[in-house]
C-alpha cells in the first residue's frame, strides 16, 4: 500500500500525501491556496464549483468539465486538472480567454468560473457543432441573473474557433499522399500548452492508497484484481464516477473503496450489429457520444440527467446500483428492453431491467456481485423486419421543477412495435411514482392486438389510472394526486408526437427550432 500520489494541476505535479480517502478535490483546493478559497462553499444547487479533468477515455485524449465537489482525491492519480484560474494563467491568448475578456455576463465568481471551464471544455469537444447543443454544454448554469444571450454569443465565437481547426486539419489530412496513416481523430490538433500536456498522459495504473486513519482506495486493473479485492474485502464499497458517494463522503466512512474506474473491461463499449454493450464504468457523456445519434430518445433524456458536469462522470452501472425511485433514464432501458450483466467469481448472470429493481426501494444484486455491463438492443430495420414488424416508436418524458439538478417528478418511457398500425407489443414504463421504477403491464397487454390512434389510447387510460399505483411517500416533492396525473399526460404526449405508424420520429409541436435557428452549425464547413 501507499501514502502518496500525483497528479497535475494547473501544470504542475501535485503530490498527495497521507490525505483522507474520502476528501473531494474542492475540499483539497480551498485549503491549498488562497485563490481557491471560494472552493470550499457548497455549491451543489448552483452547478458545483467546475474544473477541467484530462485524461485517456480508451485510446483518446479528452477534457472534461467536472464539479470539484464530487471528486475524490485519490480518483485523481495520474490525471490533469486544470481550475479556471490555471486556465486564465496559463495561456492569456487562449481562445476562451480572449473571447471572454472585457464580457459583461452579469455572475458571480462560481457561475463565471463555471462558464470557463464549459467553455474551454467545448472548445475541444469534436462533436459539439450546432448551436441547439448550447443547451446541452451550459445546462450547469442555473442562475436568473446571468446574460445568456451573450453567454450564448461567446460560446458561438469559441466554439466556432475550434471548428474551424478541426476542419482544416480535415482538409489538410485528406490532400496528403499518404492515405495509410492514422486519420485525424486522435491526434493534437490544437498544439497549445493544454493538448500538448495532454497527450503526454500514460494509461492509468493499479492503486492501493492509504490515508492517515488506515483508510484504503483500491483501483485494480482487471476484472480478476477487482473480484479478488471483493472477496478479501467484503464490506467494500464499489466507486465508479463517484458522484453519489462524494456527496456522503462528509456524513460515512468507509474503510475499503474499489474503485471501478481502472478496470478496463468495465470501460469498454462493444458494438454489435444487434446491440451496444456498455461497460458498467463508462460515463453517461461517452455512451450518449457512441449511442446517442441513432437511439435519440437516449440522446433526448440524457440532456435532463444531472448536469454536463455530472453526466461526464456519472456511470450507467453506478446509476442503476444506486436504486434512484425517480431516475430519468430507467423507464427508457426498460422500453428498450435493456439488459443488465451481473457478475461474480461464481461466475456471470443478467436479468431485464425490468427486473431488477425489488420491492422497497433494492434491487437483486448480491453483495459479492458488481455490474459487468448493461446490453441495449439496437432497433434496425431489417430486425424489426425479421420479426415482422413495421416500425418501432420510442420516447421519453420527463416533469420537473426546473430542466436539470433536481429532482424529477415523474419520468416515462415508452415504446410500441406495430405491424402496419396493429400494436405486437407495447412498453409502459414510469419512475418517481413508487419505491422503484414500474412499468404498466395491464395497459401493455391492452394495447397489444389493437389499431395504434387516439381511439385505442384513450380507451386505454383508464387502465393505466386503475392499475398504475402511486404512492404518497414523495408527497414532500410532488402530491401523489399531481403525479397520477402526469402518469396519463406523459402518455398522451407520447401519443401526440407519434400520431401515426410513420411518426418514429416525433412531431415537432412548437416553432422554436425555426425561430432560434437552434440547427445552425457554428462554422460552415467547406464544400469541397
Amino acid at each position: 500500500m501507499q501514502s502518496s500520489f500525483t497528479f497535475e494541476l494547473d501544470g504542475e505535479d501535485c503530490r498527495v500525501e497521507r490525505e483522507n480517502t474520502h476528501r473531494t478535490l474542492a475540499g483539497f483546493l480551498s485549503e491549498l491556496d488562497p485563490c481557491f478559497a471560494h472552493f470550499a462553499t457548497d455549491a451543489s444547487w448552483r452547478g458545483g464549483h467546475l474544473v477541467v479533468l484530462g485524461d485517456l477515455e480508451g485510446d483518446r485524449q479528452r477534457f472534461r468539465a467536472v464539479d470539484a465537489q464530487l471528486l475524490m482525491l485519490p480518483m485523481l492519480e495520474g490525471r490533469q486538472v486544470w481550475t479556471p484560474e490555471g486556465i486564465r494563467n496559463a495561456e492569456p491568448d487562449h481562445p476562451v480567454n480572449l473571447a471572454l475578456q472585457n464580457r459583461h455576463l452579469e455572475c458571480g465568481q462560481a457561475r463565471g468560473d463555471a462558464i470557463v471551464a464549459l467553455m474551454f471544455e467545448g472548445y475541444y469537444r469534436p462533436d459539439l457543432q450546432r448551436h441547439v447543443q448550447s443547451n446541452d454544454q451550459f445546462d450547469a448554469i442555473v442562475t436568473r441573473s446571468a446574460n445568456i444571450p451573450a453567454i450564448r454569443e461567446v460560446a458561438a465565437q469559441v466554439f466556432a474557433s475550434g471548428a474551424q481547426l478541426r476542419d482544416e486539419y480535415d482538409n489538410k489530412f485528406t490532400e496528403l499522399e499518404d492515405r495509410s496513416t492514422e486519420g485525424p481523430g486522435n491526434k493534437d490538433i490544437f498544439e497549445d500548452r493544454f493538448t500538448k500536456n495532454l497527450f503526454k498522459i500514460k494509461p492509468r495504473a493499479s492503486l492501493s492508497y492509504v490515508d492517515d486513519s488506515k483508510r484504503r482506495f483500491h483501483q485494480p486493473g482487471n476484472l480478476v484484481e477487482l473480484l479478488k479485492l471483493k472477496r478479501e474485502y467484503p464490506d467494500a464499497q464499489f466507486v465508479a464516477g463517484g458522484t453519489e458517494l462524494a456527496q456522503q463522503s462528509g456524513k460515512v466512512s468507509w474503510g475499503n473503496l474499489i474503485s471501478l474506474e481502472g478496470v478496463k473491461e468495465l470501460n469498454d463499449i462493444i458494438i454489435t450489429e444487434g446491440s451496444w454493450e456498455i461497460g458498467a464504468a463508462v460515463p453517461l457523456t461517452e455512451i450518449a457520444e457512441e449511442m446517442g445519434s441513432e437511439c435519440q430518445a437516449f440522446s433526448k433524456v440524457m440532456c435532463r440527467f444531472g448536469s454536463r458536469a455530472i453526466r461526464n462522470r456519472a456511470s450507467l452501472g453506478g446509476y442503476l446500483a444506486t436504486a434512484w425511485e425517480a431516475g430519468q433514464l430507467t423507464p427508457l432501458l426498460m422500453a428498450l428492453q435493456a439488459r443488465v450483466i451481473l457478475l461474480s467469481e461464481e461466475g456471470e448472470r443478467d436479468a431485464p431491467i425490468s427486473n431488477f429493481y425489488t420491492d422497497g426501494g433494492g434491487t437483486i444484486l448480491n453483495p459479492n456481485e458488481v455490474i459487468k455491463s448493461i446490453i441495449i438492443p439496437r432497433y434496425s430495420e431489417p430486425s424489426l423486419s425479421d420479426r415482422g414488424v413495421t416500425a418501432r416508436l420510442c420516447n421519453t418524458y420527463t416533469v420537473a421543477p426546473r430542466r436539470t439538478l433536481c429532482q424529477p417528478y415523474v419520468t416515462g418511457g415508452f415504446a410500441v412495435e406495430l405491424r402496419g398500425k396493429e400494436v405486437t407489443k407495447a412498453w409502459i414504463a414510469y419512475s418517481g411514482i413508487n419505491q422503484h421504477p414500474v412499468r404498466a403491464r395491464e395497459a401493455e397487454q391492452f394495447l397489444t392486438g389493437k389499431q395504434w390512434g387516439e381511439k385505442t389510447v384513450f380507451e386505454m387510460l383508464p387502465i393505466l389510472v386503475d392499475t398504475v399505483k402511486v404512492t404518497d411517500h414523495r408527497n414532500e416533492i410532488a402530491e401523489a394526486d399531481y403525479r397520477k396525473q402526469l402518469v396519463v399526460t406523459l402518455f398522451q404526449k407520447f401519443l401526440f408526437h407519434h400520431p401515426t405508424p410513420e411518426n418514429i420520429r416525433p412531431e415537432t409541436l412548437t416553432a422554436t427550432v425555426d425561430f432560434a435557428k437552434l440547427d445552425q452549425p457554428f462554422f460552415e464547413e467547406r464544400s469541397d
